[in-house]
């Protein structure tokens, strides 16, 4: 929503049959859900006397516009002028579901991510579900409880060798004296984990995620609006949740891709949390083993508060210099460890191989559809991982040599590899199509990222092989990812355990994970980041539109950059080249990134005016390459 001059309410006048108008605040000031980019203003419309009790702020209700209903949600209640207005035909509920805090939360929003504002309202409100409302009414409230004591805004680094659940756990009880808590998890496994952690210890809370039914979704929701719970757990949208008397927010690994919303207009739950701690006054609590560099970057400008935890784990790395798996020394020291009790490999790849190079001249081999080849499994066929065609005779399209080299080990070779190298020993697998809940008591568990199994007593060894292809990943969030990778897969080991990395000596995570201290790796980062003017120092916007009309976008923005509606300092990246579409990628300082949302939001508000296609619009993505 462009804030140029103000909001302009808008005013739906229609001359029909005579509404007696409510003698309190007759006038609502509405979000219309029209499904029309630049109707994103506030609309007037006379509040019936008949409903006046019932429409309140927050409260969806049916409206008429432009000729058919449409569904709305109340903003404001006030007095003024009212001839000519339309009527509210009706309210959708006697429950008001959105907070007043809700919905200036849900305007800034859409000043950020320069969205209407229902784009936001569908991530922050559940489909409706009139049977289940009926289980409830709006006075069914719980006793408030008063906030008390300076708002903090911290970020809490986990400590090794400890159960996340069970630390989490042990601060929202806490917590919970003061208030309503809300706590936000990156995925399903972790919140599955953490809601079993409090009911172990009798503890009453809700959650809310996704994977729930319409009906039982909706129901907690009116459960959290009520104030029936005082302890709100869930994953992403959870962030948006009218938890009664907010005392404490709290986001674990807010760096994580999960916490960045799929749909237009991609907001992020880091930025959605910091925005509402700011309105609700409530204390604010960033959790996890490694900061993203968003928030280390206020960290630095002493904006948050960092609570670092003093430890230290024995590392060790490993250089393959032969493109061995397992080097002598590690492998002497998984041998030995295996004595004691389980131990991690943790690889990068699912599958088996993910590319085939050619064994004579060394070339990449790809489809004829211009996919990568791939080997499934030790026994599958060579295969295109785009159209899945198989090639059963494979030659070198090169050198038509016939003996293909398979290149970007997967999981199942390394279970081959590891199998050969540690005969007799039991080995259990563990990924996104099939993740192990608990690891064995003893023998080897082999796991993609993040999708480790818990132990009781925590993994006698944690081995992280192929980190030079972690490390080389082509994207401005790898060493950020890495770095949680690390810190996290390093935790699950039990104290004292040796943690191994295989890849090149000298980097500094390795270093950061010895010390249990990422700071000099991030902060390295950061520099930088600082001197080429990248992310988290600009504010960033991508625009993806088709092919034909990419190329006059740029002609626009680089005249309107000359003419001074955008800033100065803009940088114009691209076209990039997606297929059937392309992208364009604009930056500028933080301190111009208002003026930048602002004319974004004015050209598309424009464009839609004018019943043109929009362009695919991210603030702030997660990742600029993709």
């Amino acid at each position: 929503m462009s804030t140029k001059g103000g909001l302009t309410l808008k005013r739906e006048v229609f001359r029909s049959e005579i509404v007696t108008q409510s003698s309190d605040l007759p006038v609502a000031d509405i979000y219309v859900d029209a499904g029309v980019y630049h109707l994103d203003s506030l609309y007037s419309y006379l509040v019936p006397e008949k409903y006046s009790e019932v429409i309140g702020i927050g409260t969806l209700v049916s409206i008429p516009f432009h000729g058919r209903e449409i569904v709305g949600i109340v903003r404001t209640r006030r007095a003024g002028e009212v001839g000519g207005l339309k009527a509210i035909t009706k309210p959708l509920g006697s429950i008001p579901l959105a907070t007043g805090e809700l919905l200036l939360l849900i305007e800034k929003l859409s000043m950020r991510y320069a969205a209407h504002p229902f784009d936001i309202i569908r991530s922050a409100l559940p489909d409706r579900v009139a049977t289940v409302e009926r289980e409830f009414n709006e006075n069914q409230t719980s006793h408030t409880v008063t906030k008390s004591g300076r708002r903090k805004q911290q970020y809490l680094q986990l400590p090794p060798a400890k159960k996340v659940e069970e630390l989490l756990a042990n601060k929202i009880i806490d917590q919970s004296k003061s208030g309503g808590v809300l706590t936000v998890v990156p995925d399903l496994r972790t919140l599955a984990r953490l809601s079993h952690e409090l009911q172990s210890r009798g503890i009453t809370h809700i959650t809310y995620d996704s994977s729930q039914a319409k009906s039982d979704l909706y129901r907690n929701f009116l459960q959290i609006r009520l104030g029936l719970s005082k302890i709100v757990i869930g994953t992403r949208n959870a962030v948006f949740m009218p938890v009664h008397q907010l005392s404490a927010i709290n986001v674990l690994n807010e760096g994580s891709e999960h916490f960045y919303e799929r749909r237009t207009p991609g907001w992020s739950v880091r930025d959605v949390a910091i925005i509402r701690g700011q309105i609700e006054g409530c204390n604010l609590n960033f959790i996890g083993y490694s900061p993203s560099t968003e928030i280390a970057r206020l960290i630095d400008e002493e904006w948050i508060e960092y609570r670092r935890t003093r430890a230290k784990v024995k590392v060790d790395v490993f250089p393959s210099q032969f493109g061995e798996l397992l080097p002598s020394r590690a492998l002497s020291i998984a041998k030995k460890t295996l004595q004691s009790g389980p131990i991690l490999f943790i690889v990068p790849l699912k599958g088996y191989a993910q590319a085939i190079r050619c064994a004579h001249c060394r070339t990449i081999s790809r489809c004829e559809c211009g996919g990568a080849l791939e080997q499934r499994g030790k026994s599958s066929s060579i295969s295109c991982s785009h159209c899945t065609k198989e090639y059963t005779q494979w030659r070198c399209s090169w050198c038509q040599h016939q003996v293909p080299a398979l290149s970007q080990r997967g999981i199942e070779r390394h279970l081959h590899e590891i199998a050969q190298l540690l005969p007799n020993v039991p080995v259990v697998l563990s990924t996104a199509d099939h993740v192990l809940d608990f690891s064995p008591d003893k023998g080897i568990v082999i796991a993609t990222p993040s999708m480790a199994p818990e132990t009781d007593k925590g993994y006698a060894g944690v081995f992280i092989l192929e980190g030079n292809r972690f490390l080389s990943q082509p994207d401005l969030r790898a060493r950020e990812r890495v770095r949680d990778l690390y810190f996290s897969h390093a935790a699950l080991a039990r104290d004292g355990a040796p943690i191994v990395l295989v890849q090149d000596e000298g980097d500094s995570i390795s270093t950061a994970l010895a010390t249990w201290n990422p700071s000099s790796s991030i902060h390295g980062d950061l520099s930088e980041r600082m001197q080429l003017q990248l992310p988290p120092y600009v504010r960033t916007a991508r625009l993806t539109m088709e092919k034909s009309e990419i190329t006059r976008l740029r002609t626009a923005l680089e005249k309107s950059r000359d003419e001074g509606r955008i800033p100065a300092s803009t940088k114009i990246l691209g076209p990039i080249d997606e297929g059937a579409s392309a992208s364009i990628i604009l930056s500028v300082p933080l301190h111009e990134g208002e003026m930048l949302v602002n004319t974004i939001h004015d050209f598309m508000r424009l464009r839609s005016a004018s019943k043109k296609s929009l362009p695919s619009l991210r603030i702030d993505p997660y990742s600029l390459s993709h």
